[in-house]
């Protein structure tokens, strides 16, 4: 966005709405089981956050409903990733299980005569 967009109620509505569909494609990707580069997700909160700052007061009343439906997707969001975090640390705990078993069994087997 260039600095004299930075302010515009019209530009900042229309960037919620889009921000808003790319946190749910997030969504999707992560329900795919496939990676998500959150990095732009990052970098449009940001912009949004200091245009929403540089608005009058009056004016950001009027965006408050759709933030509320912006911060409950990134809620959303934030919910897939602690599951997707959870299944990971379950995996990686059997997985290590598996492997101190192979490598007892490997050790009692080599100790035999």
């Amino acid at each position: 966005m260039t600095g004299n967009q930075l302010a515009q109620p019209g530009v900042i509505e229309s960037e919620v709405g889009a921000l808003a569909a790319r946190l749910r494609s997030a969504r999707q990707t992560l329900a795919k089981g496939s990676i998500v580069d959150l990095t732009p997700i990052e970098e449009d909160v940001r912009w949004l956050c200091s245009s929403i700052e540089a608005l009058p007061r009056e004016q950001t009343r009027d965006l408050r409903p759709r933030l509320m439906g912006l911060l409950e997707e990134i809620n959303y969001l934030g919910e897939n990733l602690r599951a997707g975090l959870g299944e990971l640390a379950q995996l990686l705990g059997a997985a290590s299980e598996r492997r101190r078993a192979l490598s007892a069994y490997a050790t009692q087997k080599m100790n035999k005569p």
